[in-house]
């Protein structure tokens, strides 16, 4: 949240007008766009070919993943996602990302070609963008191999390149390289420390993030295409970052020496001027590929060790504080979500490099902050609270998810972030729960922030994906930082589907996606066929020879019942102790080509209570969210009771939930279907379970069906009219059938006395009350009968 004239405003809608940004384009004569020559600096490269040593995430590991270039992606929903965003990628004229590029370094451009528009009009962010784009050209040749796409990449690189040039001399550090002035970067620094705002001559916003982009960018055009003259430019920019952020703004006349570590950690905790995106991540990646040890020093820079990285490291949670209990001189009480998600994301590569367990422990505890404890049902965070925030990129209360889905909210490149941190903590700590959150984000957040239109004169990406009932998303976002990051994600969904161990001996199926793996070390290649999330399984074709250790997730939301997971090997069904949902099955054999292993996973219908509000819940179906269609009046939730539909195998889609065409849902006359799908419908995610009286199918016992005090909502942070502890919990019902499913009547009968018991102990039902329950539970068996 920003303040301009005592009004709140968000980053989003915080155009900055800038004399840098409104002057007309100056003529000059380029060539058309995408023309490169055929060999010499910024030439084609084949992928795969002539590639520097990964250096990326988990690359020093003990679970690795593969190459971006070892893995293809197959038909179905991804694809189909995935070539509506390449189609943009292709169509989108690259030669506007270079105008502010070419201004600033007093090169020409040619006539009739403008700024990219949105945050890329000449503002205070201008540059981040081409970063972006850059990435997602290097991933969009990847994929399949089409020149065009790194013909554009070569392009860019090479005019990115004569730009840095054009700056030698004219810095005050050497190699800078930006779409605005070195200056709106080193006035964020001391002695001026300048603070997010809209005046081009005094005012910064998010410099660093900037920079990590252009850097990220070139970069993967390096290790993903083999662009050496990437390589040389982006060596640069790091050799200028390290003396920018060691020295300093040294020609400014108040200058007082090199940069203390004071004073960056006062630049990182201020607000959105400390932005600094994942810089961290990219130096240390340079690092490993020149073995300067400059570069991994300055990685360490960017730790925020004022207020965050020490606390994350003895995992304390001050995400969100008071004005007691603020620490530091800058940070505002409510987090910015994505200023410091990828953060964490740097502190991973940086512990990859340094081995100092700080940083590990710093990032799997934050992690643990977020998920679950601020994350919403399509595994998005951050939203506004009443009375503390009004800003929804801000975090939101320890266990707040009812008041924090009042408006907008979910930032889309936030949780697009967060995957990349849940990927690299597996890399080290190989736990399921960190693929089970990966796939809720994936198959409900990325999917769903890209539209299902073929137009290509806007990205058509999400930048929030607001769980508020009756809530619609928007599209477009050209120049955002979620338009940007959509790029990214929607060119690579294939790059967590397979990892492996560092000896080649285990092979890591984590994703059920449509896609073909070809491992050269291990001369194995795994086909993987499946329609999922559309299918309900998937069959992985192996061709190669030798033993191989292969793990198979077991998603979290899979049935723990004998037929909810299971798989077979040439046909025959793998026996033995039943696969645990949340876990990996391994199958340690020896292959031949030709072997197939034959998965099914049935989806079932669940619902998910908010933690600070049981009665607040979202459906899921395997791992789809599936919000209710159709509008809510402001402030209201859509309304629905279920628990009169359920039998005893406690399974809503027999007749509470019941399946309709395609992958829908339907609840009466409402109809749920998945948040993968990308229009502009108003849709609720979550919904107020109504469940008044204690009922067993159409047995009706006259009982009210009165709610534990679980003292819910608990908030760290106070929230404004919300009495906390309060004295909310789940109802007689809901801990019953939390049970589910039960084998026999009388299991169930058994249950409800239980139950009925603690309800009566509580005086929460007189013993008149409990007497009537449990007769009525034992005449259900008709009722409750699958």
């Amino acid at each position: 949240m920003s303040t301009s004239g005592g009004r709140s405003i968000r980053r989003r809608d915080f155009m900055a007008a800038s004399a840098l940004g409104t002057a007309a384009v100056a003529a000059g004569s380029w060539p058309a766009a995408a023309q490169v020559p055929a060999s010499g600096p910024g030439a084609a490269h084949v992928p795969g070919k002539g590639l520097p040593p990964y250096v990326g995430a988990g690359s020093t590991a003990p679970v690795r993943p593969f190459r971006l270039n070892e893995v293809a992606l197959g038909k179905g929903l991804f694809q189909e996602k995935r070539d509506r965003v390449k189609a943009f990628v292709r169509a989108y004229d690259e030669r506007r990302f270079l105008v502010l590029f070419n201004r600033v370094a007093g090169r020409p451009n040619p006539p009739g070609v403008e700024v990219p528009g949105g945050w890329e009009d000449g503002g205070l962010l201008s540059g981040h963008w081409a970063g972006h784009y850059l990435t997602a050209l290097a991933q969009s040749h990847v994929d399949q191999g089409e020149q065009i796409y790194q013909d554009k990449l070569d392009r860019m690189v090479r005019e990115l390149a004569a730009c840095q040039d054009a700056l030698k001399g004219r810095t005050v550090h050497p190699g800078y390289l930006g779409a605005l002035p070195e200056d709106t970067v080193l006035r964020a620094g001391p002695p001026r420390f300048a603070v997010y705002g809209s005046d081009p001559d005094k005012n910064t916003w998010a410099p660093w993030y900037t920079q990590h982009k252009i850097m990220r960018g070139l970069l993967d055009a390096y290790t993903l295409t083999g662009n050496e003259q990437a390589f040389e430019v982006v060596r640069a920019m790091a050799d200028w970052a390290h003396l920018a952020l060691t020295l300093g703004d040294t020609e400014h006349p108040d200058h007082q020496g090199p940069v203390t570590r004071d004073d960056l950690n006062y630049l990182w905790d201020t607000y959105i001027a400390g932005e600094y995106g994942g810089a961290n991540e990219v130096l240390a990646e340079i690092h490993a590929l020149t073995g300067d040890g400059r570069h991994l020093e300055t990685a360490r820079l960017f730790d925020s060790r004022e207020s965050l990285f020490q606390a994350c490291v003895d995992n304390r949670d001050i995400l969100t504080t008071t004005d007691a209990t603020r620490p530091g001189r800058r940070r505002p009480n409510h987090l910015h979500a994505n200023t410091h998600v990828p953060n964490f994301v740097g502190y991973l590569r940086v512990f990859e490099q340094n081995r100092d367990d700080d940083y590990h422990r710093a990032a799997r505890n934050f992690f643990g902050m977020v998920v679950p404890h601020r994350m919403f049902a399509h595994g998005g965070t951050s939203g506004t609270v009443p009375g503390a925030n009004t800003n929804p990129e801000a975090f939101q209360n320890r266990d707040n998810i009812t008041h924090a889905i009042a408006g907008d909210g979910a930032e889309s490149c936030t949780t697009y972030n967060l995957l990349k941190l849940a990927r690299n903590l597996f890399a080290f700590d190989p736990d399921p729960a960190y693929m089970d959150y990966y796939e809720r984000g994936l198959v409900n957040m990325v999917l769903g922030q890209r539209a299902d239109t073929d137009r290509t004169d806007d990205p058509q990406l999400a930048y929030f994906q607001p769980l508020t009932p009756g809530a619609a998303r928007e599209y477009d976002n050209t120049g955002t930082c979620c338009g940007g990051s959509g790029l990214e994600g929607g060119t690579k969904y294939q790059e967590t589907v397979y990892f492996r161990s560092a000896d080649d001996k285990t092979l890591w199926v984590n994703l059920y996606i449509p896609s073909t793996l070809r491992w050269r070390e291990r001369d194995f290649t795994v086909t993987q066929t499946t329609g999922f999330p559309r299918e309900q399984g998937s069959t992985l074709n192996v061709e190669g020879r030798g033993r191989l250790a292969l793990k198979l997730r077991v998603p979290g939301w899979a049935a723990d019942t004998r037929d909810g997971f299971a798989v077979s090997v040439n046909g025959r069904r793998l026996t033995g102790p039943r696969p645990k949902p949340g876990s990996y099955l391994t199958i340690d054999r020896d292959w031949r080509p030709g072997d197939t292993v034959e998965i099914s996973m049935p989806f079932t219908v669940r619902v998910e209570r908010a933690l600070d509000r049981p009665e607040i819940q979202s459906v899921l179906w395997g791992p789809l969210m599936m919000p209710v269609l159709g509008e809510v009046a402001k402030g209201e939730f859509q309304e629905l009771t279920l628990y009169r539909h359920l039998k005893r195998d406690g399974d809503y889609a027999r007749s509470a939930l019941t399946p309709g065409p395609g992958q829908t849902l339907t609840a009466g006359a409402r109809t749920l279907r998945p948040h993968y799908v990308g229009d502009r419908q108003p849709q609720s995610a979550y919904f107020r379970r109504v469940e008044p009286e204690v009922v067993f199918g159409s047995l009706a016992t006259g009982v009210p069906n009165r709610k534990r005090d679980d003292k819910l909502p608990d908030y760290d942070v106070p929230v404004e009219g919300v009495t906390s502890p309060g004295d909310d919990g789940p109802t007689f019902l809901d801990v019953v059938w939390d049970a589910a499913p039960f084998a026999e009547h009388r299991d169930f009968v058994r249950r409800v006395e239980r139950i009925a018991d603690q309800w009566t102990a509580a005086g929460l039902f007189t013993k008149e009350q409990r007497a009537t329950v449990v007769e009525r539970a034992a005449e259900a068996e008709r009722e409750l009968a699958p």
